[in-house]
């Protein structure tokens, strides 16, 4: 009974935080100012958001273990930090849908990540997953080579490795909730967007937009999904976390009109094909001996 209520609670959280974000990159673009602004605005409150997400949910003591998250919560908060960055870089500098696709790869290099740092045996299966991916990858980024958005493909991709890099990390101390140091890469994010930024460039829509965003979106949906792997494998994760990839560009297309290039489509549906099947072969291995 109680495996079966913690797989209710991570697909719950899983899926109700994926679905809580899929709005950022729209409300990213409906924001419309510099990049640097974005990532003071979004960083700060979204630090202010998982503060007091953190206080109520690491009670007791919840403020004092925001200064105890070791080693590994520090790593997880500045790649964090310089995530944030590069995915607003690269939502306002390529079509949404380029920007998930590419950082939807990130659990395929965390698995190759895994590997290379940690020895952890990898199946053809990962191998094969690899090289379609790659194929994937330059259908999309070849769209963007003639749309002029290869720069936000790349800061997409450094977003995938950020990911990828945390998603090991996390893996490691899975016991440990990450939701201190997620506030920590929002104050860090903020703190390095500064000096470059101009806050009061947010009035009416727009800085209601942001509020909603960095307050409510980002802190909460963070929470969820971070919590996710506690109560249900990362395969299962990495599964649903694929939905994101198709809900952002559907947001933007709804009510932008952003249609992604032909490129990105044929690209998009291999890479998030040859996951889905990664994931499902992970949730679903064959028995007996393997070929």
């Amino acid at each position: 009974m109680n495996a079966k209520a913690d797989q209710f609670k991570g697909v719950a959280y899983c899926l109700g935080g994926i679905i809580l974000l899929s709005p950022d990159s729209l409300l990213l673009r409906l924001i419309n100012t510099d990049v640097w602004t974005l990532v003071f605005w979004r960083g700060s409150l979204s630090a202010l958001g998982l503060l007091i997400i953190a206080s109520v949910l690491e009670r007791p003591g919840g403020w004092r273990r925001l200064f105890k998250i070791g080693w590994h919560g520090i790593t997880v908060a500045v790649l964090f930090a310089g995530g944030s960055l590069a995915f607003v870089f690269a939502i306002m500098n390529t079509a949404v849908a380029n920007a998930l696709v590419i950082m939807s790869v990130s659990p395929l290099i965390a698995a190759l990540l895994s590997h290379f740092f940690f020895h952890e045996r990898i199946t053809q299966r990962i191998w094969l997953a690899t090289l379609a991916i790659i194929i994937g990858l330059l259908l999309v980024f070849s769209g963007s080579m003639k749309s002029g958005g290869t720069a936000g493909d790349l800061a997409a991709l450094v977003v995938s490795f950020v990911l990828a890099f945390n998603f090991v990390v996390i893996r490691k101390h899975r016991a440990v909730s990450m939701v201190p140091a997620m506030a920590w890469s929002g104050a860090l994010a903020s703190l390095f967007a500064l000096p470059f930024a101009t806050p009061t460039n947010l009035d009416g829509h727009a800085l209601m937009y942001m509020l909603v965003l960095g307050l409510i979106i980002v802190p909460v949906s963070i929470a969820l999904i971070t919590s996710a792997p506690r109560y249900i494998s990362a395969p299962q994760v990495s599964l649903i976390m694929r939905l994101e990839a198709l809900l952002a560009p559907l947001w933007v297309w709804l009510v932008l009109g952003e249609v992604p290039s032909e490129q990105t489509l044929i690209g998009g549906v291999i890479i998030i094909s040859t996951l889905v099947v990664l994931s499902l072969a992970a949730l679903y291995p064959r028995t007996g001996r393997a070929p």
